[in-house]
């Protein structure tokens, strides 16, 4: 077993299930033209509005809540992970997104009429009435539901219907369990690669070209370690160790030094690629390193 037990056995009592369902309205359709092959494919846009950007940005703004707040579980997407100290955070967000959601849908109703009509005079010959409903059957489409599902373990009820049955699928949900925490310890490494090089490639900015220092650099970093002891479900203690020593490098950089100094600029990179390199070393795919060379 590379997860503790103890891991395993806990994790029902630090987090929870949170089940996310969008829907949303395609805003694209394919065409065929004359110049349309096995090979060439065209799409016309049918809406064009700020509204329907107002509407994606609701999800995209509840992406990134998540991305910092829960982790992604392997049952299906749209399944996260929530540690038990942020469930209010993400409750909250969701609620909130929820009516922004609302009050978009209702002003994608009021304005439907000028958007066909904007499609018509774009499109022109390409436009098609039977492309598009109501406001209201557009508005629909757009939907956000979410619930919160404890983590479980085998109903006890089967206990008493079928002994066998019941310690079969206790051993499926630990195994289940086991290999979840298994993509977490490796989704926060990844994760933390991704970060610590972006900061490496902003260090390493040609001079000329503009690099970003002070508080926004370490704005990632920041926002990782905050939320690691929570996140950290699968009790990483190497990965713990690394984060620690990277909270001290980061309290011992002078912004307003490293700002102006390529030395310093230097000195902290060959410094963060030295951890980067160790978190690789602990990234394994069936027995190899697997390939970084994206994770930036």
């Amino acid at each position: 077993m590379t997860i503790d037990e103890q891991s395993v056995n806990t994790i029902a009592d630090r987090a929870v299930y949170l089940v996310l369902d969008w829907s949303c309205l395609g805003t694209w359709k394919r065409v065929e033209t004359k110049e349309t092959t096995t090979e060439l494919r065209a799409s016309k846009r049918l809406i064009k509005s700020d509204v329907v950007s107002d509407l994606n940005k609701v999800r995209n703004r509840t992406r990134t809540v998540l991305a910092k707040y829960s982790l992604s579980s392997l049952f299906r997407p749209g399944v996260y992970v929530v540690p038990l100290e942020y469930i209010k955070t993400v409750d909250e967000t969701l609620q909130y997104e929820s009516g922004q959601l609302e009050l978009a849908r209702k002003k994608l109703v009021s304005e439907w009429d000028d958007i066909i009509s904007e499609a018509r005079k774009r499109l022109g010959d390409l436009f098609d009435p039977l492309d598009y409903g109501s406001g209201v059957q557009a508005s629909e489409r757009f939907s956000m539901s979410y619930r919160f599902i404890p983590i479980a373990s085998t109903p006890d009820i089967i206990k008493s219907v079928a002994a066998d049955t019941y310690k079969a699928d206790l051993e499926r949900s630990r195994q289940a369990a086991e290999k979840e925490l298994e993509a977490f310890r490796e989704s926060l490494r990844i994760t933390l690669i991704g970060i610590i090089e972006n900061m490496r490639a902003n260090l390493n900015k040609p001079d000329g070209e503009r690099r970003t220092f002070g508080k926004r650099f370490f704005k990632n970093l920041h926002g990782f370690m905050d939320t690691f002891e929570s996140k950290n479900l699968s009790d990483d203690g190497e990965l713990g160790k690394v984060v620690k020593q990277l909270r001290d490098v980061a309290n011992g950089v002078d912004d307003r030094v490293l700002k102006v100094s390529r030395d310093e600029q230097s000195a902290l990179d060959t410094t963060l690629k030295g951890i980067s390199d160790c978190v690789g070393n602990m990234v394994i795919d069936e027995g190899r390193k697997i390939d970084l060379s994206d994770v930036a």
